[in-house]
């Protein structure tokens, strides 16, 4: 029964994987010809005024073909923000809301590229297979009291970033004879259009089973029971990323992690799918709240499925290039995780944390997870992220 159980999650999450991934690869994969917009350029004919006044005295009479020049040009010129060597053969600045360009251009675009606000459009869920798989990542505009979207340790994100990579340090804090464990992860987020990145997780050290800030890759209610300390390489995880809806001060996300067993047991070496639905919303003056519901699916018949629930809010407080605290915020997120088979407690944290823009976009981010229940992963926690956004 428990087996027929797990194939049916699992012939489910696939059904909806291949829903998502299917239509978009497609969209993506239908590339037009390396050529820029017809309605970007402009054919322009020029001649001699003596021509043209005689043409329009006399519509009638031929021009003479040598006075008449056409020349092709670009509404946009070339700016600072274009990437040189990639993009159409014309050259010319993408001018958002275009959906031509060849599909190695707008991964490269997305990743490498500097990304102009002013490109940025709505993109709605009634356009989601149809829009934005063919334009390069661009952010949105600042909202109402400075707020930009920004990514908060034990919080779901609900937005899409440009290309970054984070280090985490954690640490969580056990009474004897249990003994206290660490975490080191490396983190990288890879854009490749305004729908879709790819989350890249590598848990490099792992003792004694440590939360790194992201639940729906590893939630943190459910404790490894062991009789001594174990160290270990944790579990590659792949989380694939959608967006939904998103408007200036409102977007919606779905993610799809996917959990390898790259590490050993017993702390690590277990396969999971992880569904989630996100959102973030500035709601203004500087706060935003956010939350998602998503589900852990252990797929080797190792621990329960697990609903986790998030939400958090906060607020900015100083604007992006403050000195060392640049778009300083603080923030409280709540994540309830609640076991829905094999018997388990529900677990409940709370994490008060900070964020910080250091400068050359550097930035710091510190969590404390604290427990609210029995059910837990540590007395106590602490989280750091070390991130650059290039």
């Amino acid at each position: 029964m428990e087996g027929s159980r797990r194939r049916i999650w699992a012939q489910a999450l696939f059904l909806v994987g291949v829903c998502f991934a299917g239509p978009a690869w497609m969209a993506v994969a239908d590339v037009q010809p390396d050529i820029e917009p017809a309605n970007e350029k402009i054919y322009q004919v020029s001649q001699s005024d003596d021509v043209l006044s005689q043409s329009i005295e006399s519509p009638s009479q031929p021009i003479n073909p040598s006075t008449v020049s056409l020349s092709l040009s670009s509404q946009s010129q070339p700016t600072e923000y274009d990437l040189v060597g990639v993009g159409p053969s014309v050259s010319g600045n993408w001018s958002g809301g275009t959906d031509v360009y060849p599909l190695g251009s707008v991964i490269l675009r997305s990743i490498f590229g500097k990304a102009d606000p002013n490109n940025w459009r709505p993109l709605r869920l009634s356009t989601f297979f149809s829009e934005g798989w063919r334009e390069p990542w661009v952010p949105e505009p600042v909202g109402p009291g400075g707020v930009t979207r920004q990514g908060w340790i034990d919080a779901a994100d609900g937005a899409m970033y440009p290309g970054l990579w984070f280090f985490t340090f954690a640490q969580g804090f056990n009474e004897q004879p249990k003994s206290n464990a660490y975490l080191g992860s490396y983190t990288l987020f890879t854009p490749f259009n305004r729908r879709m990145l790819l989350i890249t997780n590598i848990p490099f050290v792992l003792t004694n089973n440590a939360a790194d800030g992201l639940p729906t890759i590893s939630p943190g209610g459910t404790p490894v029971a062991t009789s001594r300390s174990h160290t270990t390489f944790g579990d590659v995880s792949f989380t694939p990323r959608f967006l939904l809806h998103e408007t200036r001060d409102f977007s919606v996300t779905a993610d799809l992690t996917v959990v390898t067993p790259t590490g050993n047991m017993p702390l690590a070496g277990s396969t999971s799918l992880a569904p989630t639905i996100a959102f973030w919303n500035n709601i203004g003056d500087g706060w935003v709240v956010r939350g998602g519901l998503g589900v852990s699916v252990p797929l080797n018949g190792r621990g329960s499925d697990t609903l986790i629930s998030q939400f958090a809010i906060g607020r900015m407080l100083t604007g992006h290039d403050v000195p060392w605290f640049g778009d300083f915020t603080c923030y409280l997120s709540t994540i309830v995780e609640t076991p829905v088979s094999n018997g388990g407690a529900t677990s409940v944290r709370l994490t008060p944390g900070i964020r910080t823009h250091l400068g050359n976009e550097w930035y710091f981010l510190a969590g404390l997870p604290t427990p609210g229940t029995p059910a837990r992963i540590a007395n106590l926690g602490m989280i750091f992220w070390f991130m650059k956004v290039w």
